[in-house]
Formats: C-alpha cells, sequence, structure tokens
C-alpha cells in the first residue's frame, strides 16, 4: 500500500511539474509573441515613413528629368537658366547683382 501512495505520490508531482513547466513555457512564449508584435509595429511604422519617401523621391525624380530634358532641348530654357544660375549676360548689357541681407 505504502508503494502504492508513493507511486500515486510521484505520478502527482510528475504532473504538476510538466503542467507548471507547460505554464512557464506558455508564458514565455507569450512575451515573445508581444516582442514580435512591437518589433512588427515598428516595421510597419518605418514601411509607411519609407514609401512616403519614395513617392516624394519619386515626383523629385520627375520634375528633375523634365528640367534636363528642357535644357538640353529649349534654347531660350538655357539662355535663361545661364542667366539666373550663373550670372550671365549679352554683349552690352549691364547685370546687377544684389546681396541677400
Amino acid at each position: 500500500m505504502k508503494n502504492r501512495k508513493s507511486k500515486i505520490s510521484k505520478q502527482k508531482v510528475f504532473i504538476l511539474a510538466l503542467i507548471s513547466l507547460g505554464c512557464i513555457a506558455f508564458v514565455a512564449l507569450l512575451i515573445k509573441l508581444n516582442d514580435a508584435y512591437g518589433e512588427l509595429s515598428l516595421w510597419e511604422s518605418r514601411r509607411h515613413v519609407l514609401e512616403e519617401e519614395l513617392r516624394v523621391l519619386k515626383i523629385e525624380t520627375r520634375k528633375n528629368r523634365l528640367f534636363l530634358e528642357k535644357l538640353r532641348n529649349d534654347p531660350d530654357f538655357q539662355n535663361d537658366v545661364a542667366r539666373r544660375e550663373l550670372g550671365y549676360a549679352a554683349e552690352n548689357e549691364k547685370t546687377y547683382r544684389f546681396t541677400e541681407k
């Protein structure tokens, strides 16, 4: 009878230890899952920021491409840019430069 009680007691301890170990593993899994969800949220917000940057850069690229195409093909535009950006002037033409203060 003592042997049988000892056997039942060992089984109960084993089952209790197994259940405790399962609960600990479940809690650890929940903690890891929460960390993974937080990281996923961070990457999602970062993705949205990068997508917005990409959209802005595509618009800027399009504008620059149009500017360069016009600069290559339109002589009047070339003259205008040279005058405005480089300060060039035609012969017998006076230019005035003002400082920004």
